[in-house]
């Protein structure tokens, strides 16, 4: 088995935040650790939630397979198949991913920054192979209208 990743970098248009797969309660969070203007999340503020899926955006959710007035209970990692009401905090428009805060920084100083920006793409996808399908706090959307990057 390999090794799971625990750290990584997200960079969207406005924001860099650290992403961190595990906290002292076993769920993986988000802290934003620079912002080029004012926005919903303040520097330093961390978002959570049981499960963080890499979609279009970073996009945390309580892995509920039913509704709130079904007597079953159920996990599911897949997104776009979680009803929105169990989708927590989230960020804008993830630009890269990366492994490094050096390598995320010379992205986010950059001011022509685009959605999934192709030129991190390589970096991005080295992220998405670090995470893998079998995470345990972190699942990659397959879903092609949320998915980071398209097929």
């Amino acid at each position: 088995m390999s090794e799971i990743l625990e750290k990584f970098y997200a960079v969207t248009k406005n924001s860099l935040y650290m992403v961190i797969s595990k906290n002292e309660s076993g769920q993986p969070f988000a802290e934003k650790i620079a912002q080029k203007k004012e926005g919903k999340i303040e520097i330093s503020e961390k978002i959570s939630g049981p499960m963080l899926a890499i979609a279009k955006n970073l996009q945390f959710y309580i892995p509920e397979a039913h509704s709130m007035l079904s007597s079953q209970t159920g996990e599911e990692r897949r997104l776009e198949i979680v009803n929105t009401m169990w989708w927590r905090a989230g960020t804008s428009k993830i630009v890269a991913l990366f492994l490094t805060k050096e390598d995320a920084l010379v992205c986010f100083n950059q001011t022509d920054l685009m959605p999934c920006d192709a030129r991190w793409l390589d970096k991005t996808k080295e992220v998405l192979d670090k995470i893998g399908e079998d995470h345990p706090t972190i699942s990659i959307c397959h879903y092609h209208e949320l998915e980071l990057l398209s097929a």
